[in-house]
């Protein structure tokens, strides 16, 4: 529990999201009516496992593994490869492929939305990542940045 406190908020975000994500996609995402003429009509529930719901499934564990390969384990990485950019890289499309299948699922269910919220939490986590790591590092506490420009004849 220690290890995981030490972690960043964008990487605890991503360890929690990516995997109710995940799971997510066995829950309902679309309720499709099907009219069966003088017999009726009946309300189907389908889970998320679609074309659409695979390519992210596979994206999520991709970043998830991806995540804790680089900050939980002792792994040795290739430096040359800047790993936060692909994160936040598969993060941003993990997003945009779970919007995309809410948007083409005909008859989204209210659940639907906020398994996309999931996703933009998954997004949020990996972007705070990556800022992060391109924030400029600040002057120490104490001392006073040198000022530049005119300075006064008195």
């Amino acid at each position: 529990m220690a290890k995981f406190k030490a972690l960043s908020r964008g990487t605890k975000l991503v360890l929690v999201a990516g995997p109710l994500l995940f799971l997510s996609l066995f829950f309902t995402w679309q309720n499709v009516a099907v009219d069966y003429g003088r017999a009726g009509v009946a309300k189907l529930s389908l889970d998320g496992w679609d074309a659409w719901g695979l390519l992210l499934a596979l994206l999520v564990m991709a970043t998830v593994v991806l995540v804790v390969l680089r900050t939980v384990t002792e792994i040795e990485m290739s430096e040359d490869v800047p790993w936060l950019t692909v994160c936040f890289g598969l993060g941003v499309t993990i997003f945009a492929v779970a919007l995309l299948k809410n948007l083409t699922d005909a008859g989204s269910s209210w659940t639907s939305y906020a398994f996309v919220a999931l996703a933009g939490v998954v997004a949020y986590g990996t972007y705070l990542d990556w800022a992060a790591e391109r924030r400029p590092a600040r002057a120490p506490l104490g001392r006073k940045p040198k000022r530049r420009g005119l300075k006064s004849a008195a």
